[in-house]
This record gives structure tokens, C-alpha cells and sequence, in this order.
């Protein structure tokens, strides 16, 4: 898969675009409203079991990242069957359970556009996610390739420290909040990370608090939604031709 890595090597899971090669074109992050207002398509927001969800706490996690590119900020927001990343500059990629599989929607704050993929979609192109994999901007399966080092306090708790190579060589170092399925801590490469050299990337957290679910994922009542398998027909539409166009696709049907 482009973009996300959903491998376990030694890149860092984390997105530009956080499963795809999204389009960086768009700019902004998308702005968090007031009220979560509606969810992704199909998801009415009503009856009991959105009531029950809207009850249960989310875990929203800040981190710093720090790579060739410079330092950036990335939040998580994450519930039982709901699932955001937020990074700076880039799309916003939501992610949800679905009685299907997994559903994806992309959210260009600037233009007020999504792009929103089915279970379908997905798995037509060969790109189906684990849940798993993406409740955390590290994959869980990483730890696999790397030995156990100790122990160090993490937002009043315990993460576990980890140290290794990746299978391209590179040298990893983990801090892993086991409570939370996060991590504290991941560097990839030797030295610290710095804008303008390559090689090495950081991911720092920052903050972690649970809150209300009300409020917590950005707003979408706002944004004109496109199905992703809609696109192709849409040429004459200046963000679906901008959109093919960075994501390197010729058609979609």
C-alpha cells in the first residue's frame, strides 16, 4: 500500500497521506468543529447504538514529527469503531467499522471536499487495511523484529522499551504504552532527526487524555462528499481531475 505502511518494516506507519498517497495539494488540515455534526456515508448518527457510542470516552493522542521535512504535529482520534489521523498540512483520513469491513474518507478542508472510499472500493483495488494496524501510527507487529530493553514512565503509566533493526537495516528505538497500543516514542535511523537530513524520523508523544465523543472527530456536515468510484466520470470537476492526477490514477469505475 502506498503512503501508510502497513508492513511492520522499519518506515515509520505513519502517513503523509495515512493510507494512500493522498494528494498534498490540498494544504490546510482540516479544522475540528464545535460538534462532530455527521460521520462518514452511510453512518445516520442515530438510534441506540450511536446514543451508546457517543457515551464511551475516545483517546485522542498528539504527537510531534520530526523528519527531512521538518517538525509537524499529528493527532490521533480514536474510538471502537471510529478511527482519525490528523496531519499537519495533509488530508484528514477517517476510518470506520462497518457491518462491510472498513470504510475510508478523506477530507480536504480547503476546498470543503471528501472523498469517500466502501469496503468495496477498497478491496477492488487491493487495498484492504487491519484494524488493528491502523489504531496506531506504529504497527503492533513491528515490536516482533525487536528485543525488549527495559522500562520507562509514559503520561502515568509504563511503556515498554524496545531496540532493533528493521529488515532495510535501519536502527529502531520504541517506547510502547501496552495500556493504549501506542507508542511514547519510535525513531527510525541513527541520530536525531533534523529538517533538510534524511534518513532519520522521530515520533514523540505529546499529549493523551480521553474525552467526550461529542466534538472529538472533525466535522463533516460541511464538506461535499464524492463516492472515490464516482471520480472517473467527473472530468470536468477541477478536484476530481486534481485529485486523479496526484494519486496517479487514470480512471476510476
Amino acid at each position: 500500500m502506498r503512503g501508510r505502511n502497513f508492513l511492520g518494516t522499519a518506515t515509520l506507519c505513519v502517513a503523509v497521506s495515512l493510507a494512500f498517497a493522498g494528494p498534498v495539494w490540498a494544504g490546510d488540515a482540516a479544522r475540528s468543529e464545535a460538534s462532530a455534526g455527521v460521520g462518514l456515508a452511510g453512518d445516520r448518527g442515530d438510534g441506540p447504538v450511536a446514543a451508546n457510542a457517543a457515551l464511551l470516552p475516545v483517546l485522542v493522542a498528539e504527537y510531534q514529527v520530526r523528519d527531512a521535512r521538518g517538525e509537524r504535529s499529528l493527532v490521533l482520534v480514536r474510538s471502537a469503531d471510529r478511527i482519525e489521523y490528523r496531519m499537519q498540512g495533509e488530508p484528514v483520513e477517517v476510518w470506520r467499522r462497518t457491518p462491510d469491513g472498513i470504510a475510508r474518507l478523506e477530507l480536504f478542508a480547503k476546498e470543503q471536499r471528501s472523498v469517500s472510499w466502501s469496503p468495496g472500493d477498497l478491496r477492488t483495488i487491493g487495498e484492504v487495511p487491519q484494524w488493528e494496524q491502523l489504531a496506531s501510527p506504529i504497527n503492533p507487529e513491528l515490536r516482533a523484529r525487536l528485543q525488549r530493553h527495559g522500562e520507562a514512565k509514559a503520561f502515568g503509566g509504563v511503556a515498554l522499551r524496545y531496540r532493533g533493526e528493521s529488515a532495510e537495516g535501519q536502527a529502531i528505538a520504541l517506547e510502547w504504552i501496552e495500556a493504549d497500543g501506542l507508542p511514547a516514542f519510535y525513531r527510525a535511523g541513527k541520530g536525531k532527526a533534523s529538517s533538510g537530513a534524511a534518513g532519520a524520523y522521530e515520533l514523540r508523544l505529546r499529549k493523551l487524555e480521553r474525552v467526550s465523543a461529542e466534538g472529538a472527530f472533525t466535522a463533516t456536515l460541511d464538506y461535499r462528499e464524492t463516492d472515490y468510484a464516482d471520480l472517473g466520470d467527473m472530468e470536468l470537476d477541477p478536484f476530481a481531475a486534481s485529485y486523479l492526477k496526484h494519486r496517479g490514477d487514470a480512471h476510476v469505475h
